[in-house]
């Protein structure tokens, strides 16, 4: 039965995802700031030793960790010009420092085979108006994810993108759009099955921004890891988990 902990878990995506690795029979930890219930972790991602104490909790528990889901996430809206400093500055600490943070202090304990999935959106491949900071944020963390997927290949463990497009949670005042839950599905799905790309949209939105503007899956990330490590990026060798219960 592998272990994932989902950061940001307290509510929207975050909480669906947990819902659904948890249905399929996962040890399942839900990182948040406030735990309420059995599995929340107490993670603040702006803080190193939050983030150390989460994983050494995560890790004392299940003895490692499979799966680690950075989803903690704010958005910041305005022109860029009219923001304030420190908003922008937090919104960078929490949506690319703080999966740094995260994704650090995880690594040493991840099992061979490990998945580091990244909840980045359509807006890290494309600026909008009244979303720089946001943008920015997601930008680099899609250049951060591709760097660090070059270097943990070598150890056997994966990152994955995910560029959700329009889901119903509230976030950014985001109403409409795909049910959080199916978009949890896509997600806990990809990463728990071994045949699948660096990069991956999430919506039908998402999927014809990609086929719109064509997006690189992973191929050119892919390439370089094939280059330095000499194997092929579905290292895996197929699906983790079969079956309609894929961590039983």
């Amino acid at each position: 039965m592998p272990t994932i902990f989902v950061s940001g878990a307290s509510g929207g995506l975050g909480s669906a995802l947990v819902d659904f690795y948890r249905r399929a029979g996962c040890q399942t930890f839900a990182g948040t700031r406030s735990p309420s219930k059995a599995g929340d972790i107490t993670l603040n991602v702006r803080s190193v030793p939050s983030c150390e104490r989460a994983v050494r909790d995560v890790v004392a528990a299940a003895g490692g960790i499979d799966i680690l889901v950075n989803n903690a996430g704010m958005h910041l809206a305005g022109p860029l010009v009219s923001l304030d400093q420190d908003r922008f500055k937090e919104t960078l600490d929490v949506n690319l420092l703080g999966v740094w943070r995260l994704t650090k202090a995880a690594v040493p304990h991840m099992r061979s085979g490990g998945t580091i999935a990244m909840i980045s959106s359509l807006s890290g491949l494309v600026g909008l108006p009244d979303d720089g900071a946001y943008a920015a944020s997601k930008f680099a963390l899609e250049g951060m994810s591709q760097s660090l997927a070059c270097e943990l290949a070598p150890k056997g463990l994966r990152v994955m993108l995910f560029e959700p497009g329009r889901i119903a949670t509230g976030f950014a005042g985001t109403t409409g759009g795909l049910g959080p839950a199916d978009a949890a599905a896509d997600i806990a799905m990809a990463t728990l099955g071994g045949d699948a790309p660096l990069r991956t949209p999430v919506g039908a939105d998402a999927v014809a921004l990609f086929q719109r503007i064509g997006i690189d899956r992973g191929d050119r990330t892919e390439a370089v890891v094939r280059a330095v490590t000499g194997r092929d990026w579905q290292w895996q060798n197929g699906p983790a988990h079969e079956g309609d219960a894929p961590c039983r």
